[in-house]
């Protein structure tokens, strides 16, 4: 097969009418024409044939490309999915272990609830305990009593034998003296025996002599005689009071005796009961300590108790809040679901019309852009001499205006491929990409006084060719609206932050208004006039979007006719 052959081949109706209408011919003379090698339309119907069909060629690799990115970014959206719903699964494995630690603790509950059982049920046998000593205490303190009482009745009865003892003996000490008395009385008597036997023997040898005195004398001793007898008699009941003093003597020695004994058997039973009261004194002092200890052991439980019984309330409101906490995040992460789900189902249908839109913007626009390009050129070149100027002059605006629809086109495809375009991130020098930018600029701009105050830069991690298209955009900017200043100054500085460096782009041009801030970084967005400075209102929202995807931000400050001052930052590490 000939290469004409697949040049027609690949022709459809549309093209051989696009190939009739740049050549100004039938279709039907287009095909014809193509057919003879000879004919004078031959190499214009060839080159056009092959145009179109490198446009569509390069259109169908364009959709291809287009393709596989919209398949990458679904292919990325479905990870994103599987990573929500690995996460979701961590929640709900989070929520398992939430809800093991809520019956843990309903255990640890169930526990302290028994313990606090335990512990009245001890509480309640210590307090009936205590009241046993108590009762023992009260008995032992009565028995102490009544001993007490006792112990004082005997000492009163020993004060009693002992008065009893001493009036006794002062009893026995008057008998004795009486008997004393009595002896002497009777020694006496016997004295007076002897003198009145002594006075009977004078007597009866006066008698002798006297007869008549012997029978007075005789009398007078019959007198004495009936005296004497009855003196010895009361000498005999004396001596028999005596005896039966001694014998009640004696008794009363054994009952004093007895008593003593007595007396100090009961002062060691008093001794006895006296240790026994301070034994019982000393264990019912160590039964109110420990009583007091069982008491203070009591109130730490109870407070103890009292302290868990808060802390398990407050862990049960705070597992309550958590499970409530748990309950709303998952139901946002289902809502997050599925809002990531729309968004993933919007994200295809977006891909799709934005395949849509750059197929449009590719073939659709293109192609009448090209027809109006042909068109002037082929008035230009065969009819600009016969032409008016007032004719040249509007061939001219559709010249420049067409040049900048086709400008406008490539730009807003490239916004478009920017968005979709996947990242290929590095460790970059910034002096480099800096450098590379500003050679072009510097061939272009070498005519004018530029100052350029550009400080050291550090490493960053992105995607060079974005970089690229930041640093192009925000420096061409900066040379294009400095261009009316007889010196222009341009300062490319960078400012360490904690976690980003902040790059910053400093110019002393026509600077903007900062209420219109705001409007700077949106597609299509310009503070001048296209007769004062050219552009399409794309480059800073390509710049903004690039910077987004790098994880930073882009700002700007400025003054009228002082300059502007242009940011965007980017994280310092690739996690970032």
């Amino acid at each position: 097969m000939t290469k004409n052959e697949e040049l027609k081949k690949k022709m459809t109706s549309g093209d051989w009418l696009v190939v009739a209408k740049l050549l100004n011919i039938s279709p039907k003379n287009a095909q014809m024409g193509f057919l003879r090698p000879g004919s004078k339309h031959f190499t214009a119907i060839m080159d056009a044939i092959e145009k179109i069909v490198e446009n569509r060629e390069a259109l169908y690799n364009n959709d291809i490309t287009d393709s596989k990115q919209a398949e990458k970014e679904l292919i990325i959206a479905k990870k994103e999915l599987v990573f929500q719903n690995k996460e979701k699964e961590k929640r709900a494995d989070e929520l398992i272990i939430a809800n093991k630690e809520l019956v843990f603790q309903n255990d640890e509950k169930e526990k302290r609830a028994a313990e606090l059982g335990f512990a009245n049920i001890e509480l309640v046998f210590q307090n009936e305990e205590k009241e046993k000593r108590a009762t023992e205490l009260g008995i032992a303190n009565i028995e102490l009593a009544f001993q007490d009482k006792e112990k004082e009745k005997r000492a009163a009865e020993l004060i009693i034998a002992n008065k009893e003892l001493v009036f006794q003996n002062k009893e026995k000490e008057k008998r004795a003296a009486e008997l004393g008395i009595a002896n002497i009385e009777l020694a006496f008597q016997h004295e007076e025996k002897e003198k009145r036997a002594a006075e009977l023997g004078i007597a009866n040898i006066e008698l002798a002599f006297q007869n008549e005195e012997k029978e007075k004398r005789a009398a007078e001793l019959g007198i004495a005689n009936i005296e004497l007898a009855f003196q010895d008699e009361e000498k005999e009941k004396r001596a028999a009071e005596l005896g039966i003093a001694n014998i009640e003597l004696a008794f009363q020695h054994e009952e004093k005796e007895k008593r003593a004994v007595e007396l100090i058997i009961a002062n060691k039973e008093l001794a006895f009961q006296d240790k026994e009261k301070e034994k019982r004194a000393a264990e019912l002092g160590i039964a109110n300590k420990e009583l007091v200890f069982q008491d203070e052991e009591k109130e730490k439980r109870a407070a103890e108790l009292i302290i868990a019984n808060k802390e398990l309330v407050f862990q049960n409101k705070e597992k309550e809040k958590r499970a409530a906490e748990l309950i709303i995040a998952n139901k946002e992460l289902v809502f997050q679901n599925k809002e990531k789900e729309k968004r993933a189902a919007e994200l295809i249908i977006a891909n799709k019309e934005l395949e849509a839109f750059s197929y449009s913007v590719s073939h659709d626009l293109r192609a009448p852009l090209r027809h109006i390009n042909g068109y002037v050129d082929l008035l230009l070149s065969r009819f600009y001499d016969p032409l008016p100027d007032k004719a040249r002059h509007y061939l001219d605006n559709i010249a420049d205006s067409s040049r900048q629809m086709g400008t406008l086109i490539d730009d807003l495809l490239q916004f478009s491929r920017t968005g979709r375009q996947e990242m290929r991130q590095t460790n970059l020098d910034m002096n480099i990409i800096v450098q590379k930018v500003l050679a072009p600029i510097k061939q272009e701009t070498h005519e004018r006084n530029i100052e350029w105050r550009i400080a050291s830069l550090p490493h960053v991690y992105g995607d060079q060719a974005m970089l690229y298209l930041v640093w192009s955009n925000l420096l061409g900017n900066a040379v294009k609206f400095t261009r009316t200043r007889e010196k222009t100054i341009i300062e490319i500085n960078v400012l360490d932050e904690n976690d980003a460096f902040i790059f910053s782009i400093r110019d002393n041009g026509v600077g903007f208004d900062m209420k219109y801030a705001q409007k700077l970084f949106g597609v299509f967005q310009r503070l001048h006039p296209t007769d004062e400075f050219e552009g399409t209102g794309i480059g800073l929202a390509n710049v903004n979007r690039i910077i987004l995807r790098h994880g930073g931000r882009t700002w700007a400050e400025a003054k009228p006719d002082i300059g502007a001052t242009f940011y965007f930052s980017l994280p310092k590490n690739k996690d970032n």
